[in-house]
């Protein structure tokens, strides 16, 4: 095989191969990453409301508090508002957010894990959709104040 002909042939394999590699890119799950008190305290979200952990004790992911919520992609902040269609998941707050294209929904099974004199612990499962992909990310759900 020639010089030319094994080049144009490599060049069609690199291409296709970035064709593939930007679709599984697009398809993707969002991953939510661990955010810190000082993140929800620049967001304004001290207070009442819920954090979602992906395990009990473990590091929070999503917080909403009133008719605001936060969480972080790809090392970015993210403020999300409730949807037209949210309803009330605990007192002061809501169980369907969203911002641009990511939305957030909280199903929470009720099922205690945990109470304390001011907050309580349920299994929660988030379910998050961006760009036509939907995750659903099992954990725990803290409401109170």
């Amino acid at each position: 095989m020639s010089g030319r002909l094994a080049r144009r042939i490599i060049a069609t394999c690199l291409a296709g191969s970035a064709v593939v590699a930007a679709a599984d890119a697009a398809r993707r799950p969002v991953a939510l990453q661990a955010t810190t008190m000082p993140d929800w305290r620049a967001a304004g979200l001290d207070g009442t409301g819920c954090y979602w952990s992906p395990r009990r004790g473990g590091p929070i992911h999503f917080v909403a508090a009133g008719g605001k919520a936060m969480t972080r992609v790809s090392g970015r902040i993210l403020i999300l508002k409730p949807q037209r269609s949210a309803r009330d998941l605990f007192p002061f707050t809501y169980d369907s957010w969203q911002s641009g294209d990511l939305t957030i929904r909280v199903v929470d099974t009720a099922r205690i894990r945990a109470m304390g004199y001011e907050t309580v612990t349920t299994e929660a499962l988030l379910i998050v959709s961006r760009a036509g992909t939907t995750s659903r990310l099992r954990g725990s759900l803290i409401c109170g104040s």
